[in-house]
């Protein structure tokens, strides 16, 4: 009887130190993440560039913004051209004058038209050989979405094979093509084997979801976030296996609700903003490389939510999960019923 008091004694202390320590880990990264940057991926005199893909709107837009605010070059990817020039004249304007007063400034921040669920073997090709020239060190897989015939939520037995083909390649097929083929470009600088080497390494970041638990009305789109989170933490391991490669990390985002260009109904009042969103990315992405996480909630709230889901009943999880896609379905199907 003893002995087994003291294994029960053993383990609880076990899941008390596990529990205390994500919490400290949560409040500091969150609360008191101290004054971290992609530093790591820039180049001396900022030379370093990022594409940056479904970059025109929403939380890629973000994400670029704030990279320029950190000096990086930019590509935009997107494809409307129209939409991916307008996202590309306000970065330019957010830029700070060069001490010399040129123009190279317009230059740092590019443009470039490819529809992720039509891009060919032959057109990934093409946009490597445009990168080719340049100092490519942040790649950020974040094109995506639900690219189905509305209404956009509905049960998986009402999707043509086009319907799910069509989700497959946008968020997964071409991600993963693109990846692959730049591989060997983010990974042309090797580090410095000095101690004191810096501004030497690469970055993959892949936009997964809170939607790769699985939910409703959203089955290809979970399945296909669910492979977004897989795909980037097995490339963080293996890119790390290979002195060739391991100077290039890979990181998987998880957001959870984010008001945004195709996010914008049924959407709860406390989900922060695209641009807000998009900026905590950039600002955390650093730290968590550094803490050797494969995957990052940027946002607190949603990393508080989905740290009590583990814990909380799973019946009541269920039924919380079931709402709020009920709720977002109603709010979208009564939007097309008055403007389709």
């Amino acid at each position: 009887m003893n002995t087994l008091i003291l294994a029960f004694a053993g383990l609880g202390a076990v899941v008390a130190i596990r529990l205390l320590r994500s919490t400290m880990d949560f409040i500091s990264f969150h609360l008191f993440p101290g004054s971290h940057t992609l530093d790591r991926y820039q180049r001396p005199g900022n030379t370093a560039w990022a594409l940056v893909t479904g970059a025109s709107a929403g939380i890629g837009l973000g994400i670029a913004q704030e990279l320029v605010r950190q000096g990086f070059g930019v590509i935009l990817l997107g494809h409307l051209k129209d939409e991916v020039e307008a996202a590309a004249a306000q970065l330019r304007a957010m830029r700070p004058p060069t001490d010399d007063n040129s123009n190279d400034d317009d230059a740092r921040v590019r443009t470039y038209v490819l529809d992720a669920r039509h891009a060919t073997p032959s057109d990934l090709s093409k946009l490597v050989a445009t990168l080719s020239t340049l100092d490519l060190t942040i790649l950020v897989n974040n094109v995506g979405g639900n690219a189905v015939e509305h209404p956009p939520f509905r049960p998986h037995g009402t999707y043509s094979c086009a319907d799910v083909d069509a989700v497959i390649d946008q968020n997964a097929r071409f991600m993963a093509r693109l990846t692959a083929l730049l591989i060997p470009l983010l990974a042309r600088t090797k580090p410095d084997a000095r101690p004191t080497a810096s501004r030497n390494r690469s970055l993959v970041l892949t936009m997964s979801s809170g939607g790769y638990i699985g939910v409703p009305y959203l089955v290809m789109y979970s399945a296909t976030k669910a492979f977004n989170r897989g795909f980037g933490a097995a490339l963080a391991r293996e890119l790390a296996l290979d002195p060739s490669t391991a100077h290039v990390d890979s990181l998987v985002v998880i957001p959870g609700e984010v008001a945004s260009q195709g996010n914008c109904r049924g959407v709860p009042a406390s989900a922060p903003r695209w641009d807000v969103f998009g900026r905590e990315i950039v600002q955390k992405a650093g730290l968590a490389v550094a803490r050797g996480w494969k995957e990052m909630f940027p946002h607190w709230r949603h990393g508080a939510e989905y740290a009590l889901m583990g814990v909380a009943p799973g019946a009541a999880v269920e039924k919380a999960l079931a709402e709020q896609m009920k709720a977002k379905k109603q709010a979208w199907d009564e939007y097309l019923g008055k403007n389709e």
